[in-house]
């Protein structure tokens, strides 16, 4: 993985990151969040699966029988 690219996928981890603390600080609220929290938590789930898109793409051995 080159340096940009490794910069970005870090980049996005660590926006992920965020958006996950900020679910758990409105979960452990009182009174708790969950609608907030939920949005939150899909959010960081979708920035890092994002940052599987931006990795090299690995070509797959297929088994034949």
């Amino acid at each position: 993985m080159d340096e940009a690219t490794r910069y970005e996928v870090e980049a996005w981890l660590a926006i992920a990151r965020r958006d996950l603390d900020s679910a758990k600080r409105l979960l452990a609220g009182d009174p708790p969040y969950r609608d907030t929290a939920a949005y939150h938590g899909q959010q960081s789930a979708e920035k890092a699966i994002k940052t599987l898109s931006l990795r090299p793409k690995c070509h797959s051995r297929r088994h034949t029988t």
